[in-house]
């Protein structure tokens, strides 16, 4: 008995490809059959197989019928069946074929082991980042291997700009503050100074297309990069001409602005409309920075609030950051940074953005009747789910991680490492106490249980780019 590499998530249904497995015996292949008996069939599941607790009755691996007679064509006599297998990852199972009522006696099928694929083509920006990523490419292929999920190389080419240090903008500084539109990718646009030319959301019509959609990632690989945003502040209203306020972010001076570190700065009062004030803001660097305004040399604002009791003005303005990344992922496209950082982490990076495209981690998983498959209502949870408030951005992992208070947070906590076992790389930030390669105990299960026939990445779907 042979053991077949059944690939459940592709499309098609010929040879190792696809869901569905057809069969034909024949009256003499199956023991003391006859034509016009009927043929049994059955399957026979490893022990080792997925709990039946995750999957609906619709989702399980089941045979198109039972006991059926069989077809006689000239002088032939033949039986036929279908096998749909589960898309989930890892289990295994043989088909048995016997004279009904005498199981004893059968003809089995070889043995199917399911698997899912996904594929991705690589663009790098600098020849060390390609180097990198050619050294720890098997190790980051046999993370998604042990969840039974092969990743396959289909095509290498270095991006249309060279980078050492790369922005990587999901959306514009024009788009964020605004908030119309969706997101431009700038640098995926194919123009002068982008990376790459990829389409994203139909945006880029000559952008390259990248085949087996929607099953195929667009991974970029760059020594360093950044993304720049946006954070806005309004006093409204305030007296408060001279004053500053606490930031812990990293104030961008942007070279595209010419060194500008403010989108925006505006006073308003009565009878004075919004009146740019960037030129009387500075910051001092610290933790946390300092963002300082001083506007008395302001043309007429010192008289009109001195002029009557009560009066006052609005200030707001909208300053440029650049938050700390190794990488991330947004529906098919993924980046690393592959260079400025330890071999370990460099994996954890790639492992984690692919983990977040193979949807992880879960929050929470339905449960089914083992008998019936019949929904139950309820749902498992993953104890160590947790997302932004505590510490990045997008669904994480923090087992063998703790809680400590940090003021960056919205919940004035952040996980970090707890000492002992590694954390998994599904934790939110690149470090030397997380295994790069392998998946937890809590997050590995949920990778084969995933269903990757439309896989979802972490905010969008594989349909997202090129």
């Amino acid at each position: 008995m042979a053991q077949v590499k059944q690939y459940v998530n592709l499309p098609g249904a010929t040879g190792v490809v696809g869901p569905t497995i057809s069969f034909r015996v024949y009256a003499n292949q199956v023991p003391n059959v006859h034509p016009g008996d009927r043929v049994d069939w059955w399957i026979e599941a490893n022990p080792a197989n997925m709990d039946l607790k995750y999957q609906s009755t619709a989702e399980r691996t089941q045979l198109a019928h039972g006991p059926l007679p069989g077809v006689t064509s000239g002088t032939n006599h033949y039986f036929d069946n279908t096998l749909t297998l589960t898309q989930i990852g890892g289990d295994k199972y043989v088909v048995k074929a016997s004279r009904d009522g005498q199981r004893a006696n059968f003809k089995p099928s070889d043995e199917y082991e399911t698997w899912r694929k996904l594929y991705y083509s690589v663009w790098w920006s600098h020849p060390e980042s390609l180097a990198m990523f050619n050294g720890v490419e098997a190790r980051w292929q046999d993370a998604f291997k042990r969840g039974f999920l092969e990743l396959e190389r289909k095509a290498t080419q270095a991006t249309l700009t060279p980078a050492y240090e790369a922005r990587l903008d999901y959306r514009s500084l024009g788009r964020q503050f605004t908030g119309a539109g969706a997101h431009d990718w700038p640098f995926m646009n194919g123009g002068p100074g982008a990376l790459m030319n990829l389409r994203n959301g139909g945006g880029n019509p000559a952008g390259a297309t990248l085949s087996d959609k929607p099953l195929h990632m667009a991974l970029l690989v760059v020594p360093d990069l950044y993304w720049t945003q946006l954070e806005r502040m309004t006093f409204d209203p305030t007296t408060t001409v001279a004053g500053s306020t606490p930031t812990y972010n990293r104030i961008f001076p942007d070279p595209q602005l010419g060194g500008q570190w403010l989108w925006t700065a505006q006073a308003s009062w009565s009878g004075a409309g919004a009146t740019d004030v960037r030129g009387y803001f500075t910051y001092t660097v610290g933790w946390p920075t300092q963002i300082n305004w001083d506007l008395r040399p302001l043309a007429g604002l010192t008289p009109y609030l001195a002029g009557a009791p009560g009066r006052n003005f609005r200030l707001d303005f909208a300053y440029i950051y650049r938050p700390p990344i190794g990488g991330f992922s947004w529906g098919n496209f993924s980046v690393a940074a592959c260079t400025n950082m330890p071999e370990n982490q460099v994996l954890q990076a790639l492992t984690h953005e692919m983990g977040h495209a193979a949807g992880q981690a879960v929050q929470q998983e339905p449960l089914y009747n083992v008998g019936t498959g019949a929904a139950l209502g309820t749902f498992e949870t993953n104890p160590n789910w947790y997302n932004d408030p505590y510490g990045g951005s997008g669904p994480h992992c923090h087992i063998n991680a703790i809680l400590t208070p940090d003021p960056t947070t919205s919940s004035r906590q952040i996980y970090i490492w707890g000492g002992g076992a590694q954390m998994c790389p599904m934790f939110y930030m690149l470090n030397n106490d997380s295994d790069p390669d392998h998946f937890c105990a809590f997050c590995l299960p949920r990778i084969k249980r995933r269903d990757l026939r439309t896989p979802t990445g972490a905010a969008g779907t594989w349909n997202d780019f090129g």
